[in-house]
């Protein structure tokens, strides 16, 4: 495999690895002994006869104890009580995205619903929340158009991300230049987050993303680390949230499908 091959396939790996909702969100740390107390005690109630408030409290502490299929039940709930509450739409397409890691395709197809909707209603709800947005982009660019995916919907994504952040905006444009096999654009956007120094990076994955770009297109080994070292000192957790975001059989084989690139390397 030659280098400007190998940029492709990390690149490629990134790309499905960030399908996912930012860490920032949904730490997923154990919960403690009195958190445990509090959700066996309010999970004995019908989930119908439960205050938003305790309902809220309940689906946090299943998404943090990663009982997907519960806190997934919850958020819907929730949603229906209120559908204008940016946590409550959030919390629905992360648990979704959560339920799509391994499951079978035809199943699958209900957690899209879900995944989908509920970031584009959170971000209906906040339009300046960069995660929701960057989440949004990675949703619209990974899935295939018959499930709801398109690049122009990704791109008027990106277009908000760059209102928002340049620098965040220039790390999706590479992803999307990836995404439709474009070269110039690949390198151009590249080239451009490289040299941003104006900028910060505000999603903690997009530091591991630009490490990539550090590391596999510059040989900026030294940058690459420190960016690393940024990424895992802010991450909550051991594990990546969920470990495929809307990667299911569908969208691999849309994936597979596509013409395999050649970048040319710097």
């Amino acid at each position: 495999m030659g280098f400007a091959q190998l940029i492709i396939c990390l690149f490629w790996a990134v790309l499905l690895s960030a399908q996912r909702p930012p860490n920032e969100l949904f730490p997923l740390t154990p919960l403690g002994d009195e958190q445990k107390t509090i959700i066996d005690s309010l999970s004995i109630s019908a989930i119908e006869n439960l205050s938003t408030s305790d309902l809220f409290t309940l689906s946090k502490g299943y998404l943090q104890d990663q009982r997907y299929e519960e806190a997934l039940e919850c958020y819907e709930e929730l949603c229906d009580r209120n559908p204008n509450r940016f946590d409550f739409q959030i919390g629905r397409g992360a648990s979704a995205g959560f339920l799509l890691s391994g499951t079978p395709s035809i199943r699958a197809m209900w957690y899209l619903v879900h995944l989908k909707s509920g970031f584009e209603e959170a971000v209906r709800i906040q339009p300046n929340s960069l995660f929701a947005r960057r989440a949004l982009f990675n949703i619209y660019l990974g899935l295939p158009r018959f499930l709801g995916g398109s690049d122009a919907k990704a791109d008027r994504q990106v277009k908000e991300i760059q209102l928002l952040n340049p620098l965040e905006a220039s790390v999706a444009k590479v992803f999307f230049a990836m995404n439709n096999k474009d070269q110039t654009a690949f390198e151009k956007q590249a080239i451009i987050a490289y040299n941003d120094a104006k900028n910060t990076l505000e999603i903690n994955d997009s530091r591991y993303e630009m490490a990539m770009i550090a590391s596999q297109y510059f040989d900026d080994t030294e940058r690459a680390i420190n960016l690393l070292n940024e990424f895992l000192s802010k991450r909550q957790c051991r594990r990546s949230i969920p470990t495929s975001f809307c990667t299911i059989s569908t969208s691999r084989t849309h994936a597979q499908q596509r013409p395999k690139a050649s970048f040319d390397s710097k």
